[in-house]
């Protein structure tokens, strides 16, 4: 006795179920992906945004004569100038800037009202980013986290003004000859001493380079456990010049720093970006022009 075939319409059945379980199934996945795709997006156009308004607030701060920012206050033409392109460069953004969330540092500190070449300006922007998707919170510990941005830019100098035209010289008058002595034969000649030469400081020449130690450790930022850390940081060797002085300017990348060749410092906070880094910079001066700069990363982990 012959088996009977299936009916058409029961195997389209069959199949529509199958296609309904296994929808069932990967839609969840794609939309773990999807917020995923879309978080990353929207964390690296914050990023963009902050770091742009780091530019503007530090090309800012370089184009004053005498540079006015508060960080208590917002925006304002007159007495905070500073603030206002930090604050309209994130405008219709997906990120929000406080006043409170910028910082400014010259060096030297405090910043200069007669700059000279060498002299910098530092902003430092900070925002708050907060993630759609909990899945991404894992790997930046959180599902909200700040991101933040630098800037750095030579505080403008003045150009000098050209000097007065030279005086024509007043013609020297023919001097009347003077008797010339008998010379005494037992008169030792007296010898005249070289002047001391003065010395041209130049831009200085190091050996090695910044020493961090440790080269990393952990922060006490707020809810990650961590505690606070302690670098030391060592100038590289100077080759010596002739009584010439040199100055030695730290900023150490979170909107402090100090002066001395050997220094100390305490990260209260994880590095920025994915890094977990801060830039140490050094200034080493030996008068207006002659300077030498270097920088070198730590690593602060949370």
């Amino acid at each position: 006795m012959s088996r009977l075939a299936p009916r058409p319409s029961l195997r389209r059945k069959t199949r529509s179920g199958q296609a309904l379980v296994e929808l069932a199934l990967i839609l969840p996945v794609l939309l773990v992906l999807f917020t995923a795709a879309l978080d990353l997006g929207r964390l690296y156009y914050g990023q963009i945004t902050i770091n742009n308004a780091a530019k503007e607030g530090a090309l800012e701060a370089a184009q004053e004569k005498t540079i006015s920012f508060d960080s208590t206050r917002d925006c304002d033409p007159d007495t905070n100038r500073v603030m206002c392109p930090v604050i309209n460069e994130a405008k219709d953004s997906l990120i929000t800037i406080h006043h409170s969330d910028v910082s400014l540092t010259c060096s030297p500190d405090p910043c200069p009202t007669t700059p000279a070449i060498g002299d910098t300006v530092t902003v430092k922007v900070t925002a708050q980013f907060s993630l759609i998707s909990p899945t991404l919170a894992v790997f930046f510990g959180g599902q909200s986290f700040p991101i933040a941005a630098s800037s750095t830019a030579q505080i403008g100098v003045a150009p000098q003004p050209a000097g007065a035209a030279a005086p024509s010289p007043t013609p020297t008058p023919t001097p009347t000859p003077t008797p010339t002595p008998s010379p005494d034969p037992d008169a030792t000649p007296t010898p005249t001493p070289d002047p001391s030469p003065t010395p041209v400081c130049v831009a200085p020449t190091v050996s090695g380079s910044i020493g961090i130690s440790p080269g990393s450790g952990r922060s006490s930022a707020p809810g990650n456990g961590g505690s606070a850390t302690l670098f030391s940081m060592t100038a590289p060797t100077v080759d010596p010049q002739t009584d010439c002085t040199f100055t030695y300017t730290w900023s150490f990348g979170d909107g402090a720093s100090a002066s001395g060749t050997t220094v100390t410092h305490t990260y209260a906070q994880a590095g920025t970006g994915s890094s977990k880094e801060y830039t140490v910079t050094l200034v080493i001066s030996a008068g207006p022009g002659a300077t030498w700069t270097g920088s070198q990363t730590v690593r602060v982990n949370p």
